[in-house]
């Protein structure tokens, strides 16, 4: 008979959103310096989705080389707990390009209340014991007493060390306010990092929830953070002065031309839907992976490389039910 272990995910109160009574610059785990290895993290809803008391959640992570992965989960009432690896799935070296969940089938994640946010962040790397291991005890999930202190220490560690970090997050119980903000920098083009979750390139705006976030804008090299506070049905702007060397060489951007056939099928760059064929999709040179979704038709992954003014084309199957 198959064991199932309930974790009523603890959140803080409806009247009291955020990040309890840490910064958000505190919580979200920023690299110090670019990395070859990725990470991908996901859940079963779209990023900062709202599940309600009794719903299942489900985790999805991929890396692009094989690593190590220890995933964290903040809670909103100041605690942290490790939950990846854990008691039912205690081996945290994972295969390139191979998606794993959690929960695996032994056991359950359960949203419980209060209402308020959560966030989950996960640290790669390719090799043993760069990312320190709290001690897997006979709780299902270790709990981290020293909390934000542990984080901080962390940030520490990993100073100058090639991990890379995804964040998701979402809510309980309720739909967020929202409100739209501008970003832009100096350089233009600097790739835009949200809370942890890659956005795209700069000018660009996005809806976002009230309260504090975090924004990391990378030009090459070089990065700047800022935190922000997002006020509801507003319009802001978020902008930074990047200091890059004055020799420092452009990032440039090739206009890119998807289509298929038929028609109206969405397109996925790096997991981020860019556009609906046709559409021209400006991408800088580089790898990228591109899917390709309609409903009623088989999906297409795959990979492309950018070092010039291109088109693609794809023929689409539609599935026989």
């Amino acid at each position: 008979m198959k064991k199932f272990f309930a974790l009523f995910i603890p959140l803080i109160f409806l009247f009291s959103l955020g990040f309890s009574q840490a910064s958000v610059q505190d919580i979200i785990i920023t690299p110090t310096q670019l990395s070859t290895l990725t990470i991908k993290l996901w859940i079963n809803r779209a990023v900062g989705a709202t599940y309600y008391p009794g719903e299942n959640i489900y985790l999805y992570f991929k890396t692009s080389q094989d690593a190590y992965i220890t995933i964290y989960d903040y809670t909103t009432d100041g605690k942290l707990r490790m939950i990846f690896p854990n008691s039912f799935q205690q081996n945290n070296f994972v295969r390139a390009n191979n998606v794993y969940v959690i929960p695996n089938p032994n056991y359950n994640f359960v949203i419980s209340g209060p209402n308020g946010r959560e966030v989950i962040e996960a640290i790669a790397s390719t090799s043993p014991g760069v990312i320190p291991q709290p001690r897997i005890g006979n709780q299902p999930f270790s709990e981290i007493p020293e909390g934000l202190g542990y984080l901080q220490n962390l940030k520490i560690d990993i100073v100058g060390k090639p991990v890379a970090v995804a964040t998701t997050y979402f809510y309980v119980g309720y739909v967020p306010r929202v409100g739209i903000v501008h970003f832009d920098s100096q350089p233009p083009k600097a790739s835009l990092y949200v809370d942890g979750i890659y956005e795209g390139q700069t000018p660009m705006d996005l809806q976002l929830q009230d309260g504090d976030h975090l924004a990391v804008f990378w030009y090459g090299t070089y990065n700047v953070s800022k935190v922000f506070k997002v006020t509801p049905n507003t319009y802001q702007t978020v902008s930074s002065v990047i200091p890059v060397l004055p020799n420092y060489p452009s990032i440039q951007m090739f206009p890119v031309d998807f289509n298929t056939s038929p028609s109206g099928a969405m397109i996925f760059v790096n997991g981020k839907m860019l556009g609906i064929s046709p559409c021209t999709i400006n991408l800088d040179g580089g790898t990228y992976e591109i899917t390709i979704v309609k409903p009623d038709y088989a999906t297409i992954v795959t990979q492309i490389s950018v070092n010039n003014t291109q088109s693609f084309n794809f023929q689409i199957q539609r599935l026989s039910f």
